[in-house]
């Protein structure tokens, strides 16, 4: 205030005796001195905690607060504050002692009813947080946080469409509540409805755009709606927004696999192993890219690594027998077709018995003939009868003239088992040293329409090895 009254009176002086040559020049008159106002303590002291919050330092926000001596048994709202910085701090169970007074004095305080479920929901009580929630939003039905946090236990606990009515509810209060938005579009997800789960989400980003993993839910939605290339852009967004959270890096590489970049792929998995090499499912996807590209050393490594993590993993058995088998690593193939064989079928639908043929055949190409005809007697009791397999079977055990079985095969109605059985003709008949025989079985598969099978994929290896050796 001084200030303002020096800077008047010079000015004051200077109006009074000022001249332009002859004539007095006649000045506006100053404005009246500005007063500046009184600093009210107690919003001193909200100002000192806010920029404590601000700065990431509960600690110091809690004395400031302190100092100021803000709580008053009259103020639940300044109780609930401390609360919310005990909790800031860390500290639940101060925050607990504070609010359960506050609830003592006002049982139907909103706010700290909010704040409690709060600490509830931290210490896994799911259902006093989902009690208290319902009670904060009873007390305050246009409490858009305290609504927006029911609707997010309604999605932890899969109640999709209590949840959508909070979301929506909190939506007609705050229509830019950001965690309303992520929580509708989380529905949506997880009810099929990726269209509503993306507008949601492209709502939610315009809120708040540097928030990361509004980026990777929408690229879920674009997946829902086979949208690689969208997905793969959100997934990018939001690593660059966390560069350190290593699931991006995961859901990244798997839609680059989808995409076909498989190295890329690689990279991404990669820096997973590098980060965490727990996740077993990382050196799946990981194994299955370098298989893509031909890497089948790498491959079987990964395959490797994840069945030590997890053995009972049943989806890497057929793959992993099938690299063996390539690799000519024939009595690691024949173990796991078995595995393949005793974990295929499901209710109602029995066991591919092709698989029995493949760890058979395996054993064959080991160089133990004797064994595999045992192990086939042994095993042949549990194929299907009558059946194509073990038609095979019955010609594995005693091979020489493939008129009869070739004649039984060519009869099969099924075009994809059809093709399937050429091969394990065709192998058979290679080990008889019928090259031409069995070329000609293995192009009857790759020219067929059973592009899926494992038993296309290895005609066409071995057509390729007999290709080589003849004209090698």
């Amino acid at each position: 205030m001084r200030r303002a009254f020096t800077i008047a009176a010079i000015a004051a002086v200077f109006a009074g005796c000022s001249t332009l040559g002859e004539t007095q020049v006649e000045r506006p008159p100053e404005p009246p001195p500005v007063e500046e106002p009184l600093i009210d303590p107690e919003e001193e002291a909200y100002q000192a905690i806010s920029l404590a919050v601000s700065l990431g330092d509960p600690e110091e926000a809690i004395r400031a607060y302190e100092e100021a001596q803000l709580s008053r048994p009259d103020n639940p709202g300044t109780q609930v504050l401390l609360a919310n910085l005990y909790m800031s701090a860390g500290d639940l169970a101060a925050a607990r002692d504070v609010l359960e007074g506050v609830l003592a004095v006002f049982p139907d305080y909103a706010d700290a009813l909010y704040a409690l479920a709060l600490i509830e929901g931290a210490q896994g009580n799911d259902d006093a947080r989902e009690d208290l929630l319902t009670q904060a939003v009873a007390e305050d039905p246009e409490n858009a946080v305290a609504r927006a946090a029911l609707g997010e236990a309604y999605l932890q606990e899969r109640e999709y469409a209590r949840a959508a009515e909070e979301f929506e509810t909190t939506l007609d209060h705050d229509p830019d509540n950001f965690v309303a938005l992520i929580g509708l579009g989380n529905v949506h997800l997880r009810t099929d409805a990726p269209e509503r789960a993306r507008d949601a989400l492209n709502r939610a980003i315009e809120v708040q755009p540097e928030y990361s993993f509004a980026y990777a839910d929408r690229s879920r939605a674009h997946l829902l709606e086979y949208n690689f290339a969208g997905a793969e852009r959100d997934l990018d967004r939001a690593i660059e927004l966390e560069p350190d959270y290593v699931w991006n890096y995961f859901d990244r590489g798997k839609v680059r696999a989808e995409r076909g970049n498989h190295r890329e792929a690689i990279d991404d998995f990669t820096r997973v192993i590098d980060t965490d090499g727990d996740i077993f499912l990382t050196y799946v996807f990981r194994a299955r890219a370098y298989d893509a590209i031909g890497s089948r050393t790498e491959a079987v490594a990964d395959y490797e690594l994840a069945l030590s993590m997890e053995p009972g993993y049943d989806r890497a058995y057929l793959p992993l027998a099938t690299l063996y088998f390539e690799v000519e690593r024939y009595a690691d193939a024949s173990v796991y077709f078995q595995r393949a064989y005793e974990t295929s079928g499901g209710p109602g639908i029995p066991p591919d018995d092709a698989l029995l043929l493949a760890a058979t055949l395996s054993v064959k190409l080991d160089g133990r003939e004797r064994e595999a005809r045992s192990f086939l007697e042994r095993e042949s009791i549990r194929m299907q009868r009558p059946g194509i397999a073990y038609d095979v079977a019955r010609y594995y055990v005693a091979p020489g003239n493939d008129a009869y079985v070739l004649a039984q095969i060519s009869r099969e109605e099924d075009p994809f088992l059809r093709a399937r059985m050429y091969f394990y003709v065709g192998v058979q008949s290679e080990l008889l040293s019928r090259r031409n025989s069995a070329l000609a079985l293995y192009r009857e598969v790759t020219d067929s329409e059973a592009d899926g099978f494992f038993e296309t994929r290895l005609a066409a290896h071995r057509y390729g090895l007999l290709i080589e050796e003849r004209d090698g």
